[in-house]
């Protein structure tokens, strides 16, 4: 399996049904999503599983800004935004917030 060697530390992956199964087969740990489902409690296991990355897809990402700011204080997990389209212009925005945390400057 795929994560087996993080040690604890596994990426997982946020998305929709459709989405997420081809990361299932891969061997990742997936957490499909259905349209009224309560966010928080997902992104919750996820950081209680002490994960070390979790791509998002990005209007799950967008529709749970509030919980993924919440914890912004927190080393990890780190939430990364993905998308099916090839331009994603959140995960520019992203990266930069990280360099300028990690740096202090852009």
């Amino acid at each position: 399996m795929v994560n087996e060697g993080l040690t604890g530390k596994p990426l997982v992956i946020i998305g929709n049904e459709d989405t997420v199964g081809g990361f299932k087969a891969l061997g990742f740990k997936v957490y499909p999503i259905k349209e009224h489902q309560d966010l928080k409690a997902i992104f919750d296991e996820v950081v209680q599983a002490q994960c070390a990355a979790c791509l998002v897809e990005e209007n799950i990402y967008l529709r749970a800004q509030d919980v993924v700011n919440s914890y912004k204080d927190l080393t990890l997990p780190i939430f990364i935004p993905f998308s099916k389209d090839a331009k994603n212009l959140l995960l520019e925005s992203i990266v930069k917030d990280i360099k300028l945390r990690a740096t202090g400057t852009n």
